[in-house]
């Protein structure tokens, strides 16, 4: 299992994640039209550090999770739900993760549709971008 896999099944197993966004996750860019809340993750960084007898088995890759929600409070929640799931260190079928550590955390959104945030003709969408530095072994 890989980096990517084993995030998925961390974040689609988690209780507090799924009961605010269901299965809606997605790598890249959020799919177009999807209902909110939603989550979209992107690796940011992944260095591969090595020593004098080649790679480093572990490393640390920084982990970008946006968080969408129709609310504030809503992309804030699953925000949160979000961080409590990617903390602690875990071991999901054979892939080893440490402790997993906010690096930043920003109130971010958009306008969608036609028009702005200010006219009813538009409609504005919450989001919470939270980077991770994430300990793990392997791909």
């Amino acid at each position: 299992m890989n980096f990517h896999e084993g995030v998925t099944a961390r974040l689609l197993r988690s209780d507090p994640v799924t009961a605010i966004a269901g299965q809606r996750l997605s790598w890249g860019l959020r799919p177009q039209g999807e209902p909110l809340p939603g989550l979209t993750l992107q690796v940011v960084s992944d260095p591969r550090p090595s020593h004098l007898k080649g790679p480093d088995g572990a490393r640390y890759t920084r982990l970008q999770a946006d968080c969408w929600g129709e609310t504030a409070a809503q992309a804030l929640a699953l925000a949160k739900a979000v961080i409590e799931t990617l903390q602690p260190p875990t071991t999901i079928d054979g892939k080893k993760f440490g402790a997993g550590r906010v690096d930043a955390q920003r109130d971010l959104g958009e306008s969608v549709g036609s028009g702005n945030a200010s006219q009813s003709s538009g409609t504005y969408i919450h989001r919470q971008s939270v980077d991770f530095i994430i300990r793990h072994v392997g791909d």
